[in-house]
């Protein structure tokens, strides 16, 4: 079973309640916030102090552009991505704030799933050029998880099933190993799960969800897949013939 292990990311925020808001966000897609900065003394300190794998800075910080210089420490000092969040949209500002290369710039306030593809596509830009790798991939197919220190790529593809465990969800994939990712099935299903697989997948009782795909065998309120046999529930049982078009 992997170890629960969650993307870290610094908030560097002038604004207290846009910066609780976005690290509510963020917890709710499973990153662990490893801090909030509202000034360019606190950010400098907290990036000092903080491990983390990539942070969101806002441009505008207490009335400067000091944002941008957190942001050129972050590429040359830190080598890490970043991710400018700001309400600025003055072209001249931009085109300055480009040179310090963020991952992204979105503008404010993200809805929660901009925000985690946004992350998501970061941390994969981030990874490829650090490897050297030129493999080119489909959009959101894919998500990463931290292992022993290490970002690990996860294909949807892969993932067989995905069961309830509180407020997580243990994805397994094809190999058989569990990941966890901290986000009830409900919210994994609804916003995590990319658009082009939300028809792969079925809710088959309240705590599971299979690929259909690796559906081998149904017998009776039962299924069976490469991993092992799971219980269709009554409540699910009609939406799974239809998806399955299992007639009678």
């Amino acid at each position: 079973m992997e170890e629960i292990q969650e993307i870290q990311v610094l908030i560097i925020e002038d604004d207290p309640i846009t910066a609780d808001s976005t690290s509510l966000m963020l917890k709710e897609f499973g990153f662990t916030v490893k801090g909030i900065a509202h000034t360019l003394e606190a950010a400098i300190s907290l990036l000092n102090k903080e491990q983390f794998d990539i942070a969101l800075v806002d441009i505008d910080l207490n009335g400067t552009r000091s944002g941008i210089e957190i942001g050129t420490l972050i590429t040359n000092l830190y080598r890490l991505p970043f991710i400018f969040i700001t309400g600025i949209t003055d072209s001249t500002i931009i085109a300055e704030a480009v040179k310090a290369k963020p991952a992204a710039y979105l503008v404010k306030p993200p809805n929660g799933a901009t925000l985690y593809a946004c992350v998501q596509t970061a941390i994969q830009n981030f990874s490829l050029q650090k490897t050297g790798s030129l493999q080119q991939t489909e959009q959101n197919d894919f998500f990463f998880i931290k292992s022993r220190n290490k970002l690990k790529k996860i294909y949807w593809k892969d993932v067989i099933l995905m069961s309830s465990a509180d407020n997580y969800t243990i994805l397994t994939i094809t190999d058989k190993s569990e990941h966890y990712l901290r986000s009830s099935l409900a919210m994994t299903l609804k916003f995590q799960l990319p658009k082009q697989f939300q028809n792969l997948f079925i809710q088959v009782n309240r705590g599971e969800a299979v690929q259909v795909d690796f559906i081998t065998e149904i017998e009776e309120d039962e299924l069976s897949t490469p991993i092992r046999k799971i219980v269709i529930t009554k409540a699910f049982l009609k939406d799974v013939k239809q998806r399955l078009n299992i007639l009678g």
